[in-house]
C-alpha cells in the first residue's frame, strides 16, 4: 500500500519515446536535491510537458513550483520555472540512469532521447547552417552519448575556459535523423510536438 510522502511502489520504466525524451531532457537540464526530483528551464513547453510525466508517473505527489524572477545583477534574461515532486525513489532512480556507464537505450528510442538532450542543452545554427550542438557539464556524460549515435556520426569537443564538453552532429547524421528527433524536438519543430 502506497501512503503520501511514502516511496513504496514508485518504480519507473523507460518503456515509450515520450519516457526517452524525458530522460534526455532530465540529464540535460534537470534538478534532484534529497528526495526532490525536477526540471528547471525558462522554457514553458519544457515545463509543461515535464509535468505531464510527473503527473503520469506519480499521480499521488503534489507538483510543486518555484519561480525564478529576473532581477538586478543576475545573469539570467528570461523568467525561469522550477517544477518538480518530491519522491526520493524516483530521485534515486534517476540519479542512477545519470550514473550509468552502460546505460541502455533502444535503437527505437534514441532520436527521442536525442530530442530531449536537443531540447535541454542544445543549440541550433541556423543562420550559418553550422548544425546542432550539445552541451555537457560532465565528461562521461558527453562520452556515452558518443557511444549511443556512433563515433563515427558526431564530434567532442572540450572548451577549457568554459569548462564545457560539446558534441557536433555531423552533417550526413544531421540529414539522416533529423526529421526523426523533429517529431519530438520542440527546437527543431517549429509547431507543438504531440506528446506520445
Amino acid at each position: 500500500m502506497k501512503q503520501k510522502g511514502n516511496t513504496v511502489g514508485s518504480k519507473v520504466y523507460l518503456k515509450s519515446a515520450e519516457d526517452f525524451y524525458i530522460l534526455g531532457l532530465w540529464l540535460a537540464d534537470g534538478y534532484w536535491w534529497s528526495s526532490s526530483f525536477g526540471l528547471s528551464s525558462s522554457d514553458k513547453r519544457l515545463i509543461k510537458r515535464f509535468g505531464y510525466f510527473l503527473k503520469r508517473i506519480a499521480p499521488d505527489y503534489p507538483l510543486k513550483r518555484r519561480i525564478y524572477k529576473i532581477g538586478r545583477g543576475q545573469k539570467r534574461k528570461k523568467e525561469a520555472e522550477h517544477l518538480y515532486i518530491n519522491n526520493r525513489a524516483i530521485t534515486r532512480q534517476f540519479l542512477l540512469y545519470k550514473k550509468k556507464k552502460n546505460l541502455f537505450i533502444p535503437r527505437i528510442f534514441l532520436p527521442a532521447y536525442l530530442a530531449g538532450r536537443i531540447d535541454g542543452d542544445g543549440s541550433i545554427d541556423r543562420k550559418y547552417r553550422s548544425g546542432i550542438r550539445i552541451a555537457y557539464g560532465d565528461r562521461r556524460d558527453a562520452e556515452r552519448d558518443v557511444l549511443f549515435f556512433g563515433k563515427q556520426n558526431v564530434s567532442l569537443y572540450y572548451y577549457k575556459a568554459a569548462g564545457t564538453w560539446v558534441i557536433y552532429l555531423r552533417k550526413k547524421f544531421r540529414e539522416q535523423i533529423i526529421n526523426k528527433v523533429s517529431k519530438y524536438s520542440f527546437k527543431l519543430c517549429p509547431v507543438e510536438t504531440s506528446l506520445k
